[in-house]
C-alpha cells in the first residue's frame, strides 16, 4: 500500500480530569483525531466542544444518549474511513495508555499496512488485582476461539485498526456495543485472515481515573461473547484448521516479525506449575508445551530440517547426529529449545539445578576488572540468558545486554515480575548504527561490557548484512557487531554457553584485541571478520547441532523491516548476558 493515512479514534465517556491530558498529548504528534463522545455530562460535551473548536485536527461527533464503548468507537472508525483515512488508531481517553507509543505503533502500521498492530500492556505501576486475573480469564478463552496465540491482549483500548477490513466487519456481522467489543473485533478480524501484530505500550492507572465497568453487567456480557465466539470458532474450525495447518507456499518471514508463540501463557504455567510442583513438573509440563508447538509450528520445522540437514550434508556424521535427520530429530531440536527456555527461567527464580563450568572465568574477571569495557559477541546458541541470571543473581555489575526484543514482549514482562533485575543493564536497540554506537560508547569508556548475537539480518531496512559460507552455502549475517567493534575500539571476544548434559558450559575465545576498519578495502576487511565469526558459529553447531535456536529460513529470503524507534521498541531468541 502506497498510500498510508492514519488517524486517531478517542471514544469518550465521562473520563474526568484525564480527558484532558489525553486529547493535550495526542495533538503533539499532529494527527487528525476522530473523537466520539458517547453520551457524556454537559460539562463534559463543553469540554470537548471547546477543544474542537480551539484545535481543527479535533473531529467531534456526539451522541446524546449513551450507546457504548464499542458503538462509539465503530462510528469513529466509520467517520475516519468515509473521511479518506486508511488505518484508525485506538486510544482510550482515560489516560492509561502512553502517547508515546503512538509514533512506533504507526511505524509498524506503515510497514504492515493489512496487519492489527494490537497493544500489549507494560504496567508501569500497581494494577488492580481483578483486572490481572480478569485478563488471564479473557486470554484464555482468546487463545480456545483463535486456536492460537496470535493475540498478545485482547482487552488493551490501544491498537491500530487497517479501516477497509475494520468498517467492513462492522457493516457485515454485529458487533458487541460496550466493554466486550474490544475482545470481540480482534478475534473476528484474526478469523477474517488479518495478521495480528503485538507491540508493548506503557499502561498505568492514573488516581483520578474513572471507571465504567459494572462487575455483574459487563462480566455477564463478556461472558455471553465468549459463549458465541466459542460457537462461531467451531462453525469456522475446518477454515481456521486448514489455515493453521497449511499456510501460505513460498511466504517468506523476517524473524523479527515472528510472534512469541504461547509464552505468555507458558510462562504463567511454568510459574503456577513450579510453586505446587517444583523443578521436576515444570520439566513434566514442558514436554507437552513442546510437543503442541512442534506439531502446530510449520516454520519452525521447516527451518529446523534445512538446518539439520544442511549440518548432516557438511559435516555429518556427527556424535549427536549419527545419521541423517528425520522428523524426531527436528522434534528434539524443537524441544531442547522449550528446555531452554525452563533453565532461563529458572535462573531468574534463583532456583536453577543446572551447573555451570567456565575454564575461563580467571581471564573473564580479569577483563571486567581491567577497567577497559569489552564486546561479547555471541549467537542464538545454547543459552546466554541463563548465564545472565545467574549473574545478576550473583552480582556481577557492567554486563550490558544489547537486545531487540519486540516479539518476546510478553515473556520479558513475566521475567521482570519474578525478578525486577531482569531489566537491568539490557538495552534495548533496533540497530548497529553509528548513532548507537555513540549511545554504547559511554557504557564502555566507563569499564562497562556489552554482549550481543550477530547471527540475524537486522531488523530494520537499512541494516546491512554480507553474505559469507555458513553450513555449505553463503547466508545473509550483519555487519553491524563487527563495525560497532571498530567505532568502540575494545576488545572483542566471542562467547558462547552451550549445555553438556546437566552441565552449561562457557565458552570464551578471544576474536581481537581491537578491530580497526581500513579506509581502503573496509568491506572485504569487515567480510573477513564477519566470516570468522560465522565459521566459529559453525564449530559450535558441529559440537551442539541441536541447540542453534533460529526457527526461520535463515538462508532463504530475507525481507527488510522497518525498525520500531524508541526505548520501547517492538528478538525470537534469548537476551544476552
Amino acid at each position: 500500500m502506497t498510500d498510508f493515512r492514519p488517524c486517531l479514534i478517542v471514544p469518550v465517556f465521562n473520563p474526568g480530569p484525564a480527558l484532558g491530558r489525553t486529547l493535550g498529548a495526542l495533538l503533539l504528534h499532529r494527527l487528525p483525531i476522530f473523537v466520539q463522545d458517547d453520551g457524556s455530562t454537559e460539562a463534559t460535551r463543553l469540554e470537548l466542544e471547546a477543544l474542537a473548536t480551539a484545535e481543527p485536527l479535533i473531529r467531534f461527533g456526539r451522541w446524546d444518549r449513551n450507546q457504548g464503548k464499542g458503538a462509539a468507537v465503530v462510528e469513529a472508525l466509520r467517520r475516519a474511513h468515509a473521511a479518506g483515512f486508511t488505518h484508525g488508531l485506538q486510544v482510550d481517553a482515560d489516560g492509561q495508555h502512553d502517547p508515546e507509543a503512538v509514533g512506533p505503533f504507526l511505524v509498524l502500521g506503515e510497514a504492515h499496512p493489512d496487519a492489527v498492530i494490537a497493544g500489549v500492556p507494560r504496567y508501569e505501576g500497581p494494577v488492580p488485582g481483578a483486572r490481572r486475573y480478569g485478563r488471564w480469564f479473557t486470554h484464555a478463552w482468546v487463545w480456545l476461539e483463535t486456536l492460537s496465540f496470535a493475540i498478545g491482549d485482547s482487552l488493551c483500548g490501544f491498537r491500530l485498526y487497517p479501516l477497509e477490513a475494520a468498517v467492513k466487519l462492522s457493516g457485515r456481522v454485529t458487533l458487541p456495543r460496550r466493554m466486550d467489543f474490544d475482545t470481540a473485533i480482534l478475534v473476528r478480524l484474526h478469523w477474517e485472515g488479518l495478521p495480528i501484530l503485538n507491540a508493548p505500550v506503557g499502561v498505568t492507572y492514573p488516581a483520578d481515573g474513572v471507571s465504567h465497568f459494572h462487575i455483574l453487567k459487563d462480566n455477564l456480557r463478556i461472558t455471553w461473547m465468549h459463549t458465541r465466539l466459542v460457537c462461531g470458532m467451531l462453525l469456522r474450525l475446518p477454515r481456521i484448521l486448514t489455515r493453521k495447518f497449511r499456510p501460505p507456499a513460498g511466504k517468506h518471514t523476517h524473524w523479527s516479525r515472528i510472534q512469541e508463540r504461547g509464552t505468555a501463557l507458558g510462562l504463567r504455567i511454568a510459574l503456577q506449575t513450579y510453586r505446587l510442583l517444583g523443578r521436576r513438573g515444570l520439566r513434566f509440563i514442558t514436554e507437552f508445551v513442546a510437543a503442541y508447538f512442534f506439531v502446530t509450528g510449520h516454520e519452525a520445522r521447516r527451518a529446523s530440517k534445512d538446518y539439520l540437514d544442511r549440518l548432516f550434508d557438511g559435516s555429518g556424521p556427527l556424535p549427536d547426529l549419527p545419521r541423517r535427520p528425520r522428523l524426531r530429530d527436528q522434534y528434539r531440536h524443537v524441544r531442547t529449545f522449550a528446555l531452554s527456555y525452563v533453565d532461563r527461567f529458572l535462573a531468574w527464580m534463583d532456583a536453577g539445578d543446572a551447573e555451570v563450568r567456565f575454564p575461563q572465568e580467571n581471564a573473564f574477571h580479569a577483563q571486567l576488572a581491567s577497567g577497559r569495557g569489552a564486546l561479547f559477541l555471541s549467537a542464538h546458541l545454547g543459552n546466554l540468558d541463563m548465564l545472565r541470571g545467574l549473574g545478576a543473581l550473583r552480582g556481577i555489575q557492567g554486563l550490558n545486554a544489547v537486545v531487540y526484543s519486540e516479539h518476546v514482549v510478553r515473556f520479558q514482562d513475566l521475567l521482570k515480575e519474578i525478578n525486577p533485575a531482569y531489566e537491568s543493564n539490557l538495552i534495548h536497540l533496533p540497530e548497529v548504527t553509528v548513532g548507537t554506537a555513540m549511545a554504547l560508547e559511554d557504557k564502555v569508556a566507563k569499564g562497562e561490557s556489552l554482549f550481543l548475537v550477530g547471527d540475524r539480518p537486522p531488523a530494520s531496512e537499512n541494516g546491512r548484512t554480507v553474505a559469507v559460507p555458513f553450513l555449505g552455502r553463503e547466508a545473509p549475517f550483519p555487519m553491524g557487531p563487527i563495525f560497532l567493534a571498530h567505532l568502540l575500539q575494545c576488545p572483542v571476544y566471542l562467547f558462547f554457553c552451550i549445555k553438556e548434559g546437566a552441565t552449561y558450559q562457557v565458552h570464551m575465545e578471544p576474536f581481537a584485541d581491537r578491530i580497526d576498519l581500513p579506509r581502503r578495502g573496509r568491506e572485504a576487511a569487515l567480510k573477513h571478520l564477519v566470516a570468522r565469526y560465522a565459521a566459529a558459529v559453525e564449530a559450535h553447531c558441529r559440537t551442539a547441532p541441536f541447540q542453534w535456536f533460529n526457527f526461520y529460513d535463515f538462508w532463504g529470503p530475507a525481507p527488510a523491516v522497518p525498525a520500531v524507534p524508541g526505548p520501547t521498541s517492538p528478538t525470537n531468541a534469548p537476551a544476552a548476558p
